[in-house]
């Protein structure tokens, strides 16, 4: 057996990604492991819930960060034994979803319209059977081990009757009502959205200055607006009570150009007399902070704007325009009549829908809201007291607690037709109301037909049960006891308000517990010029085209190790490093499994370097374990990079080389220790890298179970062995100082350079450091003249003697360059760093990086004299 598969590793001299990656994950997905039974307690053991990608979507560079993260996680439990479930699933996406099957049906020539509601929810569900599956098997290509067996979608049967438990429950506690109040409305999709699906964009405006005549007759009150055709709306004119400048009309009234309307002149507080003339025209029905003072003063709110954006009968003369046309026809009529004083450009924030991408009307609209005052009590009270915890802390603590502290009523209702039908009936004719789980079959007053509420609920409303819905709530499943509450949610920074405080919110109010425990914020991953991503920018990267290049490993690889700060510009060289990481397992691996001998793996140090390396292996497994569970997970793919490439095969396996080719000597210990540190090193960078390590373990010796399912490694301290790390850690110093000198010399690289060592400490490894600096050297004896240079080692130096293969001249030209260069690097570091600007406002890690590279140059300069 183990012969055979030694035959097939000699055959495969070059790692080939697509290949091992697609059967690499057939054989986890038939494995079942990625299916944990419903048994034990959640302390014992470990969940994770997707945030459900949009049934519509494909992989971005988000999901696969995100996704390389909690896969991290889900492994890392799975092999420290936990029965472990990555709750896996997508969301119905309601406008997104709808939008597209809209688009469909216009390709068509027919509309939603016109074929009927009943038959556009059917489209819609066929349209997801045919495209749902995408982004699920791009998960996989990933690496992703979800539960997938277990595979959730939002509008299930049985998520659906969560949903409609959650709201009759919700509306019988007072939290859920109706009413008229100005929402945002997004012409695009012709529905409600929330403010979190608001985005401000920077605009330049034109600020109108009005002039209103006042009643009286005594002349007029001027106001600024960057909405003249709003003004049609107006029912009153607002002035601070402390602006002297009007307090004497305050209680008149003045008289609305082009329209007559009266206008009351109230004082609030709210007006800011810094702002335009300190005057403010106030229009209830199409501004959210005129709606509050509209209602402090009693103010009728009148609508000019429509739902599908155009100006409506109220309008008048400017009825069916569309509201740009009407701003301009509104501004040439006010011309007309003398009545603009002024107008200046104005620069602001403008609400636009995340979705359609329209310019949002603030309308007033008859929907359906959730009080959220007293769900966010308990919400803030469990990050208060620690039992849901940010990662970082600082700021997202302080972020989270201070949305919901301010929090608003929640408007639920959307005007679409596909997502979560609100579950309430109404009997025009007797005017009653029913909410209910089931539907009601008559009216239990007059025995008539009831007729459905068309709206349907924000997606957010269904995504904030995810954690629990997933598991089978509200029936007490096996399910929901073994993974309910989950460990963690890993999520960006921009749907801390949409979802997470919403989970917490509503897994608090119906389970009791919240969700999770620990909630880290990853980075974004810009383009590399520092822009967001975007398809329609052109600054967009697919993750598929990158796994197709370069491998899963080497991407999952990169965006850890490239997202140590919030905002990251995306780096393919780190991705290329990932795949040379890849390549590098590979490669070391055939050379290690070709040559050693059929034994178990253990630990069997015969030389200080056996020592080192084992001691060095408890170290980086008790510092990766410790950042992994810390989620500081781009470190812990470099130091794990570091330390295979760096002091596993570059030191360890150079130093055993003359052993571990030597047929004649007795291998068995070393190849034991080298089987042990190589299935070690395989369990740690599992998680970051699973296609590959996988592969790799299947080829050593014994029967052995997927790496997948194998056990973590416990750090076991009496191998810490400070001696061992003394001795070989000079060994490699003094080595890295005589390759350094032979760089700055031009030494020819196969020239053995004649030394003499004046230094204590390498009794036992002078021949190594000899043949792995290729020096010919000669231990002891004192200082003398005949030397040409002198190489600072640990514990003393090495004077390096006459030898044809330097010129001393060219030698010493080349070092004087290298100081020049090193004072220059030095100069514009210490610059930089005393900098306060830079160092309070550049990344920790970056800051900290400069701090390091001056300490490094700072020392080569001082070898060098």
């Amino acid at each position: 057996m183990r012969d055979n598969r030694l035959k097939l590793l000699e055959e495969r001299t070059r790692y080939l990604a697509g290949e091992v990656e697609r059967r690499v994950f057939t054989r986890w997905e038939e494995s079942g492991i990625f299916h944990p039974e419903p048994e034990g307690e959640p302390g014992e053991n470990f969940s994770i819930a997707i945030p459900p990608p949009n049934v519509t979507g494909a992989l971005h560079m988000g999901h696969a960060l995100n996704g390389s993260l909690q896969d991290v996680l889900v492994r890392l439990n799975r092999m420290k034994g936990r029965r472990t479930k990555w709750i896996f699933g997508t969301d119905h996406a309601g406008i997104a979803t709808q939008v597209k099957v809209e688009q469909q049906l216009r390709e068509e020539g027919t509309s939603r319209e016109e074929i009927g509601r009943e038959a556009f929810v059917e489209r819609v569900w066929q349209w997801r059977e045919k495209y749902g599956s995408t982004i699920v098997e791009q998960f996989k290509r990933l690496g992703a081990s979800a539960d997938y067996q277990d595979e959730r979608f939002t509008m299930d049967d049985e998520y659906q009757q969560a949903v409609a438990h959650v709201f009759v429950k919700l509306f019988e506690k007072g939290l859920i009502r109706r009413d008229s109040y100005i929402v945002n409305w997004d012409p695009g999709t012709r529905s409600a959205i929330s403010d979190l699906e608001v985005e401000q964009r920077r605009t330049v405006d034109t600020l109108y200055m009005i002039d209103y005549p006042l009643e009286s007759g005594s002349g007029s009150i001027t106001i600024a607006t960057v909405r003249p055709e709003t003004m049609l709306a107006d029912t009153a004119v607002a002035v601070s009570p402390s602006d002297e400048r009007y307090t004497r009309l305050i209680g008149e009234a003045a008289i609305l150009p082009l329209v007559g309307r009266r206008l009351p002149i109230v004082a609030d507080e709210y007006v800011d007399p810094e702002f335009g003339t300190g005057a403010l025209k106030i229009t209830p029905g199409h501004d959210p902070n005129d709606f509050e003072i509209g209602r402090r003063h009693g103010l009728p709110a009148l609508t000019v704007i429509g739902e599908d954006g155009r100006m409506t009968a109220e309008a008048g003369r400017f009825a069916g325009l569309a509201v740009d046309e009407a701003r301009d026809a509104v501004v040439q009529a006010l011309r007309e009549e003398d009545r603009i004083s002024g107008s200046r450009p104005y620069e602001h924030d403008v609400p636009f829908s995340h979705r359609s991408g329209m310019r949002i009307e603030p309308l007033i609209s008859l929907q359906w809201f959730c009080d959220m005052e007293r769900l966010a009590t308990p919400a803030i009270e469990a990050v208060e007291k620690g039992a849901v915890r940010f990662h970082p802390e600082t700021p997202w603590t302080r972020v989270y607690l201070d949305w919901l502290e301010n929090i608003r009523p929640w408007c639920i209702s959307r005007q679409l037709w596909w997502g979560h039908r609100i579950p309430v009936w109404y009997c025009d004719p007797c005017e009653e109301m029913y909410v209910s789980e089931t539907e009601p079959e008559r009216c239990s007053q007059c025995g008539g037909e009831l007729r459905r509420d068309p709206d349907v609920l924000d997606t957010w409303f269904s995504s904030a049960l995810w954690p629990f819905a997933t598991l089978g709530w509200p029936r007490q499943t096996p399910e929901l006891r073994a993974f309910y509450p989950t460990n963690v949610l890993s999520t960006a920074r921009d749907i801390i308000f949409l979802w997470v405080a919403r989970m917490v919110m509503m897994g608090i109010e119906f389970t009791g517990q919240a969700p999770f425990t620990d909630v880290p914020i990853h980075a974004v991953i810009q383009a590399p010029d520092g822009r967001r991503m975007s398809k329609s920018l052109g600054t967009g990267i697919d993750p598929l085209d990158e796994i197709e290049r370069y491998g899963a490993d080497a991407v999952r690889f990169g965006l850890l190790a490239m997202a140590s700060t919030q905002d990251v510009r995306y780096s393919e060289e780190r991705v290329r490093q990932g795949q040379e990481l890849a390549n590098k397992l590979w490669n070391a691996s055939r050379l290690v499994l070709l040559k050693v001998e059929d034994v178990e793996p253990a630990p069997r140090p015969e030389t200080a370097e056996d020592r080192w390396i084992l001691s060095r292996l408890e170290r980086v497994t008790e510092r990766v374990t410790a950042l992994y569970e810390s989620f500081d997970l781009s470190r812990a793919a470099l130091e794990l990079y570091d330390f295979f490439w760096g002091e596993l095969c570059d030191w360890y396996l150079e130093l055993v080389k003359p052993r571990l080719y030597d047929e004649q000597g007795d291998r068995s210990a070393l190849s034991a220790t080298l089987l042990f540190a190589w299935e070690r090193v395989l369990k740690l960078i599992h998680p970051v890298m699973p296609f590959v390590t996988e592969e790799i373990w299947s080829f050593l010796p014994g029967e052995r179970e997927l790496l997948a399912a194998s056990r973590w490694p416990q750090v076991d301290r009496s191998r810490f062995d400070e001696e061992a790390e003394a001795e070989v850690g000079r060994a490699i110093e003094a080595v890295t100082a005589l390759r350094r000198y032979r760089d700055e010399v031009g030494a020819p690289a196969g020239a053995r350079i004649p030394g003499r060592l004046v230094a204590d400490g390498y009794e036992r490894t002078l021949a190594q450091v000899a043949r792995l600096a290729r020096f010919d050297l000669q231990a002891g004896g004192e200082e003398n003249g005949d030397a040409i240079a002198t190489v600072a080692v640990p514990g003393g130096a090495v004077q390096v003697l006459r030898t044809e293969a330097i010129d001393v001249e060219e030698a010493e030209r080349r070092r004087a360059e290298r100081r020049k260069t090193l004072e220059a690097e030095i100069r514009r570091a210490e610059g930089k760093l005393s900098n306060k600007g830079f160092v309070e406002k550049a990344p920790p890690p970056i800051v900290e990086a400069e701090r390091e590279k001056l300490a490094r140059y700072r020392a080569e300069l001082e070898e060098l004299g």
